[in-house]
């Protein structure tokens, strides 16, 4: 650690105060750290040094009735509360220290200082800590000089990577910021061309939990040596948001760094707070458009599609919708990560060369597309499944679902895309074990899953399958899964069996009880199409059934 506000001992020795005092010990570590002065009277001092780095200051008085082991084994003693020096006014009261004490000073590596009599202690005191007091100053100036600069970047329009270009001014490590929120990592690239390639990987390793609140000083290895890391929190809304992480390459990281990048870490949070403010203003624009667009009023509707040219939409175009849902395995904030999800979405279609719109609406992200003449699905399928690959591997903590509508001509219908791409979305999200569903491609689900229907499916769900599903909670059995099970084997016993790891007599008797509890019989065609479709239903509306 290099701590630029730190007075080291030679920098004491250099004031004109001690320029009639002598160095009577090795020169070798004139350049210890100094952290205070203390007086020592007499040997019970000892008993209140506990802090590293102090100046002892002493008499010759103090030595004058010890004997020469004596001596050695106070200064001993000195050396193990390890005190950067010892000042003494050897004269009037010795002659000198004797040669064995000083050799022993020196395999301790405890300067001793022949100190000037007419230097006063109070002089001493003064001086030291007036030097010290300079060079906090000197640092904490430096620092308030970079937070300013930074200041005055964002303040004129800057963004991160100009705040990074003021920081270099001041700081030659290199210097990354993480942001976790947008999924972004700025660094100064040209600056550090050589030593960009092992250094983002390293940065990119760095998550520690997203969430990490702690000033982090460790070593990191680096081109086969160790240097310095430097990483400190930056907080928005009392939340870690991303991380300024530094690396001691050249030289060692000093204080001055740590206290230069918490400042600037406060102003690139400023920073990041604006991208998130901006973000959710616009949402919110779209979204006011977005509900006139799909509105049953007439009147809103219309006037929703008198401004889609605000947003490069024709209403002669094709349009479709895709509803995602990025659902957290873990309790974290549901709006952090909805426009999170939306944020990487938008850098997707930034490159889709389509007008498009971004809604993070309620618990759901919704994307309306203007496809171009004569486009079909397999151009949204294209997309789409690079969505889903980004939001898999960028929210790891996270399972993302999409549903995709039907492609429908003018923005009039854009809200029937909606309805196929919400149906989508729940077969995604709880019966078709699939984490993309295209309404298209839904089967006869299309027809199940229609809201209207609703009420008839469920009475006739309770007319075929029920009793069974009752059954199964009442005796703890799995007849509904055995009658699954049938039907994706085409009837095949032998394959039943195996798929359910069940002797062959065990399935005909179940299939047998079966038949019983419902009063079906699944050799008919017309029961086991029913059979066959409550199943379907069942998958729909599990959750409300129970």
């Amino acid at each position: 650690m290099n701590n630029e506000s730190t007075v080291l001992l030679g920098e004491v020795l250099a004031l004109e105060l001690f320029k009639t005092s002598t160095v009577i010990t090795s020169m070798e570590s004139i350049n210890k750290p100094v952290s205070s002065v203390n007086v020592m009277l007499d040997r019970e001092i000892l008993n209140w040094i506990s802090e590293d780095g102090q100046i002892v200051l002493t008499t010759g008085q103090i030595f004058e009735k010890l004997s020469i082991q004596e001596q050695v084994d106070l200064f001993r003693e000195i050396a193990g509360k390890h005190v950067s020096a010892v000042f003494i006014k050897i004269t009037p009261y010795i002659e000198s220290l004797d040669t064995e004490v000083i050799e022993v000073c020196n395999e301790l590596s405890l300067p001793v200082v022949d100190l000037d009599y007419h230097v006063s202690f109070t002089e001493i005191f003064s001086a030291t800590y007036n030097l010290m007091f300079k060079k906090q100053t000197n640092v904490l100036q430096r620092v308030e000089n970079l937070h300013k600069d930074t200041m005055n970047v964002v303040v004129s329009g800057g963004n991160v990577e100009d705040v990074l270009k003021s920081i270099h001014k001041t700081i030659s490590s290199p210097v990354f910021v993480r942001d976790y929120y947008f999924e972004d990592t700025y660094f100064l690239k040209s600056a550090f061309e050589n030593d960009y390639a092992l250094l983002y990987e390293n940065i990119e390793g760095i998550q520690l939990e997203g969430k990490s609140t702690k000033v982090i000083w460790d070593t990191i290895a680096y081109k086969e040596q160790e240097i310095e890391r430097l990483i400190i929190p930056i907080f928005v809304k009392n939340q870690v948001y991303g991380h300024l992480v530094t690396y001691g390459k050249e030289r060692p990281i000093s204080n001055y760094d740590k206290l230069g990048l918490e400042a600037a870490s406060n102003i690139i949070a400023l920073e990041f707070l604006k991208k998130i403010s901006v973000q959710e203003v616009e949402n919110k624009y779209k979204i006011e458009f977005f509900d006139d667009l799909i509105s049953y009023d007439d009147i809103r509707r219309h006037k929703a599609i008198e401004r889609a040219g605000n947003f490069r939409f024709s209403d002669s175009a094709n349009f479709i919708i895709l509803a995602i849902d990025v659902v957290s395995k873990a309790a974290v904030d549901d709006a952090e990560r909805s426009l999170k999800a939306a944020y990487l979405i938008e850098l997707i279609c930034k490159d889709m060369g389509r007008a498009y719109m971004i809604l993070n609406k309620s618990d759901h992200i919704y994307i309306l597309v203007m496809l171009k003449e004569g486009e079909t699905i397999s151009v949204v399928k294209r997309y789409t499944k690079y969505i889903y690959e980004i939001l898999k591997s960028k929210m790891k903590k996270h399972q993302t679902k999409i549903g995709a509508g039907r492609i429908y001509k003018g923005l009039s219908n854009v809200r029937k895309s909606l309805e196929d791409a919400i149906k989508a979305l729940e077969g995604a999200s709880f019966y078709l074990e699939e984490d993309v569903v295209y309404f298209e491609e839904m089967g006869i689900y299309k027809i199940l899953s229609q809201t209207s229907l609703k009420s008839e499916l469920e009475i006739f769900y309770k007319d075929t399958l029920e009793p069974l599903v009752a059954y199964d909670l009442r005796k703890d059995t799995e007849l509904v899964k055995t009658l699954e099970v049938y039907f994706q084997c085409n009837g095949n016993l032998k394959r039943m069996s195996e798929s359910l790891f069940t002797h062959y007599n065990t399935i005909l008797y179940r299939l047998s009880r079966i038949q019983e509890i419902i009063g079906m019989d699944i050799e008919k065609e017309e029961d086991r199409y029913a059979i066959q479709t409550a199943l379907k239903v069942y998958k729909i509306f599990r959750n409300s059934l129970g």
